[in-house]
C-alpha cells in the first residue's frame, strides 16, 4: 500500500445513490446500526435525485453529523464521476461498499471484515454471502454458497461478477487513480475487483450479512432492456482488460467470453426472436461451442414438449 496515504479513521462506507427514496433510509440505518470497536463514517454521494432521496440523506447528516457526510452535487455528475468523488472523500483505512438501494443485515458485519483484514496483511479485500432479492419476480437466493476462503485474479476473470457490492471491504489507498478505460463501461464494481486483485489476495467470509436488491429502477434492469448492446460492450471490456493485464490471464478471460456467448445464445433461443437477435446470433456463430449449444436447444424443446403435453392432459 502507498505509504503516503495516512488514514484518519478506521473505516469509511462508500455509498452512492440516485432516486433511492424508497430504500435509502434502510441503507443508512443498517450502517448506523454497526457495532464496532473503532470509528467509522458514511460518505454518501447524492447525485441530484429527482425524488426525496437528498432530503432523507441530509436529515441523517443533520442528526448524525459525526458519522454521515453527504456529497450533495449541484448538478448530476453521472455514476462514474459520483463513484470517484465519493471514494476520494473516504478517509478510512478501509472502505466498505454499500449502494443506496441495498442494506446490511448483520450489526457486526463491518467489525468482522475489518478484523479479518487487520489480521491478514496479504489480503487486499474480503467479501461475504448476500441475500439477493428480485422484487419483480418475488424470488430470493443466497449467493456465493460454495465459494472458498481465498480467491484472486484468475477466478475473478473467469467467473465474472460474483462478489456483490454490499458485501465488500477493501484497503484504502491502494487505488490512487483509475485507468482511462474504466469510465467507458458500466461494470464498475467488477472492474474494481480486478484492479484490487493486482495487489493481493481476496478473502471470503462464509456468512450472509447483506441484501442486494434487483428492482425496476435498478441499473441491472436497464441493462436487461438493451441486453444485446450490454453483451457486446461487456465483450469489448474483456478485450480491454486482457490488454491492460498484458495478456497474462488470457485463458481465464476466454472462459468468461465463452460463458457470455453461451448465455446470449440461450437467452435469445428462449424468447421470441427479432431481426436484431438473429443478426447477433449470426455474428457470434463462429464463437459458439456447437456441442454445448445443441444441448441447450435439446433441453429447450424438451421443456416445451413437456409443457405442451401437460396442458393437453389438463
Amino acid at each position: 500500500m502507498d505509504n503516503t496515504f495516512k488514514p484518519v479513521l478506521k473505516a469509511s462506507v462508500w455509498m452512492i445513490c440516485y432516486n433511492h427514496e424508497k430504500y435509502i433510509a434502510q441503507a443508512i440505518e443498517s450502517v448506523l446500526s454497526q457495532v464496532t470497536t473503532f470509528s467509522f463514517d458514511l460518505i454518501i454521494g447524492e447525485d441530484c435525485s429527482t425524488d426525496n432521496t437528498r432530503a432523507i440523506c441530509l436529515s441523517y447528516q443533520e442528526k448524525y453529523p459525526q458519522i454521515v457526510k453527504v456529497l450533495a452535487h449541484t448538478t448530476n455528475v453521472g455514476i462514474h464521476k459520483n463513484l470517484i468523488l465519493t471514494l476520494n472523500a473516504c478517509k478510512g483505512q478501509y472502505v466498505a461498499l454499500l449502494e443506496g438501494d441495498d442494506y446490511w443485515t448483520d450489526n457486526h458485519k463491518l467489525q468482522k471484515q475489518v478484523d479479518f483484514l487487520d489480521q491478514h496483511n496479504d489480503f487486499v479485500m474480503c467479501y461475504q454471502k448476500t441475500l439477493q432479492i428480485n422484487e419483480t419476480l418475488g424470488t430470493e437466493k443466497i449467493t456465493n454458497e460454495n465459494d472458498h476462503a481465498e480467491t484472486g485474479m484468475e477466478e475473478i476473470l473467469s467467473r465474472g461478477w460474483f462478489m456483490r457490492t454490499g458485501s465488500i471491504v477493501f484497503r484504502n489507498g491502494i487505488l490512487r487513480e483509475f485507468p482511462s478505460w474504466y469510465f467507458d463501461y458500466n461494470s464498475t464494481d467488477y472492474m474494481l475487483h480486478i484492479l484490487l486483485a493486482q495487489h493481493g489476495k481476496i478473502g471470503f467470509l462464509n456468512e450472509t450479512t447483506s441484501v442486494y436488491r434487483r428492482h425496476e429502477g435498478g441499473i441491472t434492469k436497464v441493462f436487461e432492456s438493451e441486453i444485446i448492446t450490454f453483451w457486446k460492450k461487456k465483450l469489448k471490456m474483456l478485450d480491454v482488460i486482457d490488454e491492460y493485464l498484458q495478456f497474462k490471464y488470457s485463458d481465464s478471460i476466454q472462459i468468461l467470453r465463452d460463458q457470455l456467448y453461451h448465455e446470449s445464445f440461450t437467452v435469445i433461443m428462449r424468447r421470441p426472436r427479432s431481426l436484431k437477435d438473429v443478426t447477433y446470433l449470426f455474428q457470434i456463430l463462429p464463437r459458439l461451442s456447437f456441442k454445448r449449444e445443441l444441448g441447450s436447444v435439446y433441453m429447450y424443446f424438451k421443456r416445451r414438449l413437456s409443457l405442451s403435453h401437460h396442458r393437453k392432459k389438463i
